[in-house]
């Protein structure tokens, strides 16, 4: 398994080339759009590693979201209550977050599990759309941009797993092989079944496609072919390495 480093540096370079293609096609020329994109293929290069409960991703990531449900909650109620009931409320949002939430779903997940697969690329892929469409107000394109940066940064992850499960040198491949592109979890079929729920209630509420259709489907084929040709090659390195 890549170490978070490794996911980092990868991560960055294939949003920066990524939104590089973007600008060269037209498809944003807006600087803070860009720099937007960037920034949200390189969180999807670190967000599978939400399953792995003492990661600093992991805890810097609930530390972000208690700091955005608190102030998403208490912001539209600025004026209408006294500051120090505010500052509660949005302390005690926070520690329901960053702790209470923290710890129920590090209970419920397994590293390696439903967080690692195709489902999950999809759920978080859906979710962005919907949060820059409904939540952000952003158009449709530009929603459906944002959530496939995510996507491709979630998918780099995962072939970057799979790709340090073969150990070339010592020609052997590690028990973790196959557990990262894979569709759904079988070892634990209630939270696929969760998460299939979430991809097709997220997939209702995204925004139609029909503007920018032609851009999307270019971008969905380019997200399928980063991960299939590396996954054939790393069955077909373990094959041979089990032959000799």
């Amino acid at each position: 398994m890549a170490n978070f480093q490794t996911h980092l540096n990868v991560g960055i370079f294939i949003s920066g080339a990524t939104v590089l293609w973007l600008q060269g096609a037209g498809l944003t020329d807006d600087p803070t759009t860009t720099l937007v994109f960037f920034a949200l293929g390189v969180a999807g290069s670190l967000l599978p590693d939400i399953d792995a409960d003492a990661s600093k991703p992991v805890r810097a990531f609930f530390n972000l979201l208690g700091v955005a449900v608190a102030f998403a909650v208490t912001l539209p109620l600025a004026g209408r209550l006294l500051p120090l009931d505010l500052a509660l409320l949005w302390g005690g949002l926070f520690i329901l977050v960053r702790y209470l939430v923290f710890e129920i779903f590090s209970r419920l997940t397994i590293h390696r599990g439903i967080w690692h697969s195709w489902l999950a690329v999809a759920a978080t892929t859906l979710a962005t759309v919907d949060l820059a469409y409904w939540v952000l107000d952003r158009p449709p394109t530009t929603a459906w941009l944002a959530g496939l940066m995510v996507g491709i940064g979630y998918v780099t992850h995962l072939c970057l797993d799979e790709l340090f499960s073969v150990d070339l040198l010592n020609s052997r491949v590690k028990r973790s092989f196959g557990s990262a592109l894979k569709i759904l979890s079988l070892t634990n079929p209630l939270s696929s079944l969760a998460m299939l729920a979430l991809v097709l209630a997220l997939a209702w509420l995204a925004p139609s496609l029909e503007d920018g259709l032609p851009v999307v489907t270019a971008l969905a084929h380019a997200l399928i072919g980063l991960a299939d040709p590396l996954h054939d090659s790393l069955v077909q390195a373990r094959d041979w390495i089990l032959f000799w």
